[in-house]
């Protein structure tokens, strides 16, 4: 008897546990998803160089694509443009390049995608990002408000980028 009280304890708490990861930061990040906005529309010319890039790296599964849109982002004191990214596939999502956050609408923290094997590729122009291995989920930054339609705060890394080669 004892033994079944042992592990019903060991999986309640285990399921209300977290591994302690945090992506939080020293740099405040704010961006409002309540505002309008544009985004960048794909061209054929855009898909020709997207098409040929799972092939080249193996991969055989789904790609989300994210396209640059008109929000501003607010980094400490400064505004950015050009920082913020929405999923095509998946247009409740939005990825900030600056800090490497992901920003999934109505849910509890903004998150880092991590390193468990998420890929990102843009162009010269970064108008667009390709991106493979996709996860709806990471390492949080617990310091974030909820993503929701609205303003978004997060305190992020400013030198977090995983396009730097494409600058």
């Amino acid at each position: 008897m004892r033994f079944i009280w042992a592990a019903v304890l060991t999986v309640v708490i285990a399921q209300g546990a977290y591994a302690g990861d945090d992506a939080s930061g020293p740099i405040p990040f704010r961006v409002d998803l309540s505002q309008s906005f544009t985004t960048y529309s794909m061209t054929t010319q855009d898909n020709l160089w997207s098409a040929p890039l799972a092939t080249r790296f193996v991969y055989k599964g789904s790609v989300v694509h994210f396209v640059r849109t008109s929000l501003p982002l607010q980094i400490g004191e400064k505004t950015v443009q050009g920082s913020v990214y929405q999923a095509v596939e998946k247009p409740d999502v939005f990825y900030v390049v600056n800090s490497d956050a992901m920003l999934k609408l109505d849910t509890m923290w903004v998150y880092n995608p991590g390193v468990g094997g998420v890929s990102m590729h843009a162009p010269k122009s970064r108008n667009f990002i390709v991106c493979f291995h996709f996860v709806d989920g990471g390492v949080p930054f617990l310091s974030s408000s909820r993503v929701r339609k609205g303003v978004v705060t997060w305190n992020g890394h400013d030198d977090w980028d995983r396009l730097k080669c494409c600058q």
